[in-house]
């Protein structure tokens, strides 16, 4: 991490701990925000290390839950610093398989483009810039998808799961991670404030609703680590 990310991340603890003048704060909480749903410049490069802290954990959680096989076709749909690629990447090494990034976020994708520069060019992995609103890959392709503290930023819930829905698989699984706690925590701050469908209920019924089968929510506890919590749905086998 370079010196102006480590003064920035150190300042940002600051003014959150702090009582400062209010209109300092909120344009503080109004600049996070913003780059939480997509990160951009110094700002955003602050974000991309405060999300590769608080996300990994998580991302290979979801990643182990998902059975990824070693000639499986995965996507991951929102990838940011790109832990849960990683992840993925190590599920296929010894098979046939591909996983498949996409980020809104030009700067994520920059980042992902150099530091998996060579699963890229041994075509293990494909990177994109794009939207889960018009997602560039043929009807159903995908053994697996998932993604992780990303439904919140679509613009609209019905189009993005429709579009994860066409192109997966018959029978695929797709496994959506959160930490709800920290989720409602972030929320009551106001770091939300451009996520407005970050409840997972308001999620699980618009999956249910668009198709999917067997939509349900896990939470999971372990001797060590955080809670959290998965929602499993499936592409129906006939439709």
């Amino acid at each position: 991490m370079d010196i102006v990310v480590l003064f920035a991340v150190g300042l940002a603890f600051v003014i959150m701990s702090i009582k400062i003048y209010p209109i300092v704060r909120e344009k503080f909480v109004d600049l996070i925000a913003t780059n939480i749903r997509e990160p951009k410049g110094v700002a955003g490069r602050i974000v991309r290390f405060m999300l590769g802290k608080g996300n990994a954990y998580l991302e290979n959680e979801v990643v182990e839950h998902l059975n990824i096989q070693p000639n499986h076709k995965v996507l991951e749909v929102g990838f940011g610093t790109g832990i849960g690629i990683r992840a993925a990447l190590k599920k296929i090494e010894n098979g046939h398989g591909r996983v498949y990034g996409i980020d809104i976020s030009e700067q994520m994708v920059t980042c992902a483009m150099r530091d998996f520069q060579k699963a890229v060019e041994r075509q293990r992995l494909e990177i994109h810039l794009g939207s889960v609103m018009d997602l560039p890959f043929q009807d159903n392709l995908f053994d697996s998808v998932f993604h992780t503290n990303c439904y919140y930023f679509w613009p609209d819930l019905e189009q993005g799961i429709a579009e994860l829905k066409r192109v997966m698989k018959p029978g695929a699984l797709m496994i959506t991670g959160v930490m709800y706690e920290k989720l409602k925590e972030a929320a009551d701050k106001g770091f939300m404030r451009y996520g407005p469908h970050w409840r997972p209920a308001k999620y699980m019924e618009k999956l249910e609703e668009g198709g999917f089968m067997n939509v349900t929510m896990e939470t999971v506890k372990k001797a060590s680590g955080p809670s959290y919590e998965i929602i499993l749905a499936s592409k129906a086998i006939k439709e």
